[in-house]
């Protein structure tokens, strides 16, 4: 895109986030309660579009804007633009903190005790990746990037073992959640989310030149002034404080911190100061698309919001991994 049109990417999709979530809003099995028909909405119409669907799409949007801003945040860091989330290994820590808290009985006992396991998960995540890479002094990225893995592998063995172990009417919560998906969330979910997203995307953006400086490499940056472990540290905590409560929020969600970002950079241009804003919106627009196709497609039983986000990102991926390759 010419450096002219660029500027114009960022109120494009901020225009067209409200446009989506209106439309989610609207569409479904009740009438519109925004002025669309002439006839006030009966009461029963108003509860489900008020009380049922805001919450929801508004959770939408913040897990969308959220795993796009922690992807773009990570692409910069890691300079690999295929990067997301899942390196930090907080998917997986999530995971294990939500199948614990369902195996021990707390999801049936306690409102919101799924989400917060799976928060208190992912962040025990994080220090276990943050404790092993430093074990042996200031680790490399590709350190980091393997201890992520690592950690990430051995959260998902434990968690296959605590499912083995789980009463079986219990495992259909432990699959939904880990399929992914925004059913049943409410107003509560959403505060939650907005609590880590909001501040935590303003904190990447203000390190965005220090991440742009980054991208150069660790000697030009320190030959540059910028303190690349404190910034690299910085950024990896604020991102995994970002991605665990979204991740307990809507379970799995793939691609959409690395569909977002990737496909805006063509746009934007690299540079973070227009890329995390754009990829925010970008994230939030797809998301809140994607549950309104997960509400359509589904016949009688709703659409996993994780699969809809595989179906698309996955041929992305691979598009995009064969583009690098033929770059190279």
């Amino acid at each position: 895109m010419s450096a002219r049109r660029r500027p114009l990417v960022v109120p494009a999709l901020a225009a067209a986030l409200p446009v989506v979530m209106l439309a989610a809003l609207s569409l479904g099995a009740a009438a519109s309660a925004l002025g669309l028909p002439a006839r006030p909405l009966p009461e029963v119409q108003e509860v489900i579009v008020w009380s049922v669907r805001l919450p929801r799409v508004l959770a939408a949007a913040l897990v969308g804007g959220g795993l796009a801003v922690v992807g773009a945040s990570l692409q910069s860091l890691f300079r690999n633009p295929l990067a997301d989330a899942g390196l930090l290994g907080v998917g997986p820590g999530a995971a294990l903190g939500a199948v614990l808290a369902v195996n021990l009985g707390w999801a049936q006992q306690r409102f919101l005790a799924l989400p917060l396991s799976a928060c208190v998960g992912a962040f025990l995540a994080l220090l276990l990746v943050y404790g092993l890479a430093h074990a042996g002094g200031r680790p490399s990225l590709p350190g980091l990037l393997l201890t992520g893995v690592a950690v990430g592998a051995l959260a998902a063995a434990a968690t296959s073992v605590l499912l083995v172990a789980t009463e079986e009417f219990r495992v259909r919560t432990i699959l939904f959640w880990l399929a992914g998906g925004l059913e049943g969330r409410g107003f509560e979910h959403a505060a939650l989310a907005a609590a880590f997203v909001l501040p935590g995307s303003v904190a990447l953006w203000l390190l965005a030149r220090p991440l742009d400086v980054l991208t150069l490499g660790e000697e030009e940056a320190s030959a540059l002034s910028v303190p690349v472990h404190t910034v690299r540290l910085a950024v990896f905590g604020i991102c995994a404080l970002v991605a665990g409560p979204v991740t307990a929020v809507a379970g799995s969600v793939p691609f959409v911190g690395l569909i977002a970002p990737h496909a805006l950079r063509a746009l934007v241009g690299p540079l973070n100061r227009r890329l995390l804003p754009a990829s925010f919106l970008a994230g939030a627009v797809l998301v809140v698309v994607a549950d309104l196709a997960a509400r359509w497609l589904g016949d009688r039983v709703e659409l996993p919001l994780g699969s809809v986000t595989a179906f698309v990102g996955a041929p992305y991926f691979l598009l995009a991994l064969r583009g690098q390759e033929g770059t190279a």
